[in-house]
């Protein structure tokens, strides 16, 4: 399988999480937002400055900085 991070996306390409390598207080606010292995993740913006960027995941829109995005792995679906 092809994995990257998510820092690494392409743009309105559906993805699914395969991991996520945060430590544990970051990892368990990013499952709280939906971020979690098996979801599927879409890029749709990014910021002026290039950080952070724009995600569709479960419905529902959230901006995740760079660091932490190329911590999460996914591949293309």
């Amino acid at each position: 399988m092809n994995y990257i991070t998510l820092d690494k996306i392409d743009f309105n390409e559906k993805y699914i999480i395969i991991d996520v390598l945060l430590d544990k207080n970051i990892r368990q606010r990013m499952y709280d937002f939906g971020v979690i292995e098996n979801s599927i993740i879409e890029a749709l913006y990014k910021s002026p400055f290039k950080d952070p960027t724009a995600y569709l995941v479960k419905e529902t829109i959230i901006a995740i900085r760079n660091e932490d995005a190329s911590k999460i792995i996914v591949r293309r679906i």
